[in-house]
């Protein structure tokens, strides 16, 4: 039996049927308007536009049914169904809104519906229908009416939209680059293309008679796609024997800090190979980017005030600017003193800022780069020029069989340690509005 397509499989394919239609209609167009119409090639070039245009509004048909389910899903998930413990109560009837997770009352449960379906389905060992009946009988029957109307994915589910926004949301401060301001938007087929201007209208003073020079704004495209975040989480089958918001709360976090510390890494360094994305510092012009700053007080003043100048100096809105860098970095510029004993910085340790922009920290910032294994990197930018397209759903599964690749390169076997992998998948990619909103440099020298 084929693997039903989700709703974003029907996006995707949608999105295909809509160029294949044009595709038929600019061939067809083309034959029309020849000197000589070739009417057998026309009637042939009509038959396929006519089957392209079928297809498409059958696939439109199928997203339209796809959409009204899923909304259906969430509506039935958060309407007359008793709140779980710690989850948040339902709505009044009638008040349900579709796409959107119910408030839970204390905000540390936020998300933990997510949390119960990873223990359910870790339990069961990924059997969907043994999990949402354990749920019921632990009593979270209204985590079980969402986790039955989930889609089925490899080995497990893909958590509902309303559910999957919520974790993405819990990611949001864990991440540096969302924290700082970095904008998020959906991208459920697959692909996004949005357009940037690339060269401005210009104006200039003439003489009342003389001929107005034209010019005119240009515009180029950035194309964001898919890149598929795999997270690994070994659960210990021992606290998978009990069922509580704790214990939820243990699994919702241990998947957020798996995804969170290589989402940091990849959309601060990715190069973009390897079905990865591609981070702020390839996204940084060349001129933008400085190696070599010495860990001295002079040039760590001039290196921070050439960043902000440089971002500064290139029109950028500065209207979410700030810096990411590792602790040591930050704890190392507060640290610095002028020759009168007068802190260099004294903002950072008076409101966690640097020349008045804040600071966000992250270990995925190496502290080992150069020669000398003693380089880092800082980076400044203006992060609302900074888009995440995001499918804004994750795919969870279940194995206690499987084996996996810890910290230290050593394999470990599921089985003989009595643990549950359970596997997380979700698929974003990254790119800047504008790459001169972008700034930074490598130091060395740059801890205590």
């Amino acid at each position: 039996m084929p693997k039903p397509r989700d709703l974003n499989d029907l996006r995707r394919e949608r999105r295909a049927a809509a160029e294949r239609m044009q595709d038929r209609a600019d061939a067809l167009a083309a034959l029309e308007g020849a000197d000589t119409p070739d009417t057998e090639a026309i009637a042939a070039a009509e038959t396929a536009f006519a089957e392209a245009q079928a297809g498409f509004e059958t696939l439109n048909a199928q997203v339209g049914r796809a959409e009204a389910a899923e909304a259906a899903r969430a509506a039935a998930a958060t309407g007359g169904d008793d709140p779980a413990p710690g989850t948040g109560g339902a709505a009044p009837t009638g008040t349900a809104r579709p796409q959107q997770a119910a408030t839970p009352r204390d905000p540390a449960h936020r998300g933990v519906e997510v949390g119960f379906m990873l223990h359910a389905l870790a339990a069961s060992r990924g059997d969907r229908e043994r999990a949402v009946a354990r749920l019921e009988t632990d009593g979270h029957s209204g985590i079980a009416a969402i986790m039955s109307g989930a889609s089925e994915a490899a080995g497990g589910i893909t958590i509902p939209a309303a559910q999957s926004e919520e974790l993405i949301a819990l990611l949001t401060p864990r991440v540096t680059v969302r924290a700082s301001g970095a904008r998020t938007v959906p991208m459920p087929a697959g692909a996004l293309r949005t357009a940037r201007q690339s060269a401005g209208a210009t104006a200039g003073y003439g003489a009342e008679t003389s001929a107005i020079a034209e010019s005119e704004m240009s515009f180029d495209a950035v194309d964001k796609s898919f890149k598929l975040l795999r997270a690994l989480v070994p659960l210990s089958n021992s606290l998978l024997r009990h069922s509580s918001v704790a214990m939820a709360q243990h699994a919702r976090d241990d998947l957020l800090k798996a995804m969170a510390l290589r989402e940091d890494l990849a959309f601060l360094r990715g190069d973009g190979s390897n079905d990865t994305p591609k981070g702020l510092r390839s996204w940084a012009l060349a001129a933008n980017w400085r190696d070599g700053i010495a860990g001295t007080a002079a040039a760590a003043e001039a290196a921070v005030r050439w960043a902000v100048s440089t971002v500064e100096d290139a029109n950028v809105g500065m209207v979410r600017p700030g810096w990411i860098m590792r602790a040591s970095a930050k704890n190392w510029l507060a640290s610095l003193r002028d020759d009168r004993g007068t802190p260099v910085f004294p903002s950072i340790e008076a409101s966690g800022t640097l020349k008045g922009y804040p600071i966000r920290t992250t270990s995925q910032v190496p502290d080992n780069l150069g020669a000398g294994g003693d380089g880092t990197e800082i980076t400044f930018a203006d992060f609302d020029e900074v888009v995440i397209g995001d499918a804004m759903q994750i795919a969870i599964a279940a194995s206690t069989e499987a084996a996996f690749v810890d910290a230290n390169g050593e394999t470990i076997s599921a089985f003989q340690r009595d643990l549950t992998l359970m596997r997380a998948v979700s698929e974003h990619d990254l790119a800047p509005s504008h790459d001169e909103a972008i700034a930074g440099f490598t130091a060395t020298g740059w801890s205590l």
